[in-house]
């Protein structure tokens, strides 16, 4: 019986030009009925060998029990009837294929980066939050690790892990912040069942403790507001005092309107506004320190970058010998702690700085040397 399945290479004579030529199978089924189907491309060396791959003979197999199959039925061997056939066994193999990937009509393949990007839009969060993820989905997609919902399995995120600790610029609190941003998301895939598990429901990750904070007191603040600075340098140390006497965050001082903002109670300005980062209300004291910053630049603020403004900031502390890493955040941090120092109720700061819960506020408080002196030498004196 003559073979009606065979390799055929180079049937163009592409070598002698390439010097590789296609591989294919030559499909004959009668008389003026034969197709020829590429199956792959080698060198005149190398078509024999990979004409022998799993790939390639698994596939004449399949072709030859087609055409068994329609012998038997005693259909026409036409090129018609086989590509149905072919057609026909290729749709339900892909059915299957497809059913594996899927759960509850949720297709396992889509991916996981993209379903953050899109919902993180839908949900409309705040700029910072969201430059915050935007690192996060970064890092995803340079690890290739949890690419799509079918990558979300406790043992990937332990190797996510151990990517991001192998990178090195990270600190323990860092990572477990990125992994308390993917939570959330795959807390949602599971709430809609979208995934079968949460798979964060079955790992632990260590969540590391956030280095001390270390503001400025009264007297760096006064170094800091005397000390002979010019250009660039004196405009940071300006905006810096300008956060160190109102509170605001680096973010709430760049959106800061005086004309719309602030608002004269008795003899001093109050700003009235709501934070960027949590939409929080706060109403907060400018200090005189803060107001002479603003009539100097006549109420209009000169901002840069917040990168920028820290690369300044440490150039200031070591022309002045503070021996602190003097940031943004830390002029807030001094703010509550100067207000703090001089007693000022502990509801009343949080309402200044926009805290939403009291208790973010009282970490300030058990920073402060100064008013366990003073209340010490109250009780000392008390005490009989």
């Amino acid at each position: 019986m003559k073979k009606r399945i065979n390799v055929v290479f180079d049937r163009k004579g592409a070598v002698a030009k390439t010097g590789s030529g296609k591989i294919e199978l030559s499909i004959y089924l009668q008389a003026g009925q034969r197709r020829y189907e590429t199956v792959g491309t080698a060198t005149a060396d190398q078509w024999e060998a990979e004409a022998q791959s799993k790939q390639i003979q698994s596939k004449i197999k399949h072709y030859e029990q087609v055409i068994n199959a329609m012998m038997l039925l005693g259909e026409d061997m036409t090129l018609e009837n086989f590509n149905r056939h072919v057609c026909l066994a290729m749709s339900t193999t892909q059915k299957n294929e497809d059913s594996r990937h899927m759960f509850n009509g949720h297709d396992q393949r889509q991916s996981f980066p993209d379903f953050i990007e899109e919902y993180m839009e839908k949900e409309g969060i705040k700029a910072g939050t969201k430059r915050r993820l935007i690192v996060v989905v970064d890092a995803l997609k340079r690890a290739n690790m949890l690419l799509t919902l079918e990558d979300l399995t406790p043992a990937n995120l332990r190797k996510f892990d151990e990517y991001l600790h192998a990178q090195g610029d990270k600190s323990l609190s860092t990572i477990y912040g990125y992994h308390k941003r993917i939570h959330k998301y795959t807390r949602i895939l599971w709430r809609n069942e979208m995934i079968a598990s949460d798979p964060y429901n079955h790992v632990q990750f260590k969540r590391g403790s956030h280095k001390e904070r270390v503001p400025l007191i009264e007297d760096e603040l006064i170094k800091m507001r005397e000390a002979e600075l010019t250009g660039r340098l004196d405009r940071v140390r300006d905006m810096f005092i300008f956060m160190a006497y109102t509170g605001l965050a680096y973010v709430d001082m760049c959106s800061f309107d005086f004309k719309t903002m602030a608002e004269k109670q008795g003899e001093y300005y109050y700003i009235d506004s709501a934070r960027t980062k949590t939409g929080s209300k706060f109403y907060t004291p400018i200090l005189p320190p803060a107001m002479e910053v603003l009539k100097k630049y006549d109420y209009q603020l000169p901002i840069i970058t917040n990168q920028k403004m820290n690369d300044y900031l440490h150039l200031i502390q070591d022309k002045l010998g503070i021996n602190k890493n003097i940031t943004c955040h830390i002029a807030r941090h001094s703010f509550a702690t100067l207000l703090l120092t001089y007693d000022f109720p502990m509801d009343k700061t949080a309402r200044t700085l926009g805290h939403k819960d009291v208790k973010t506020t009282q970490i300030y408080g058990k920073i402060l040397k100064k008013t366990i002196v003073q209340h010490t030498e109250h009780l000392i004196a008390a005490i009989r």
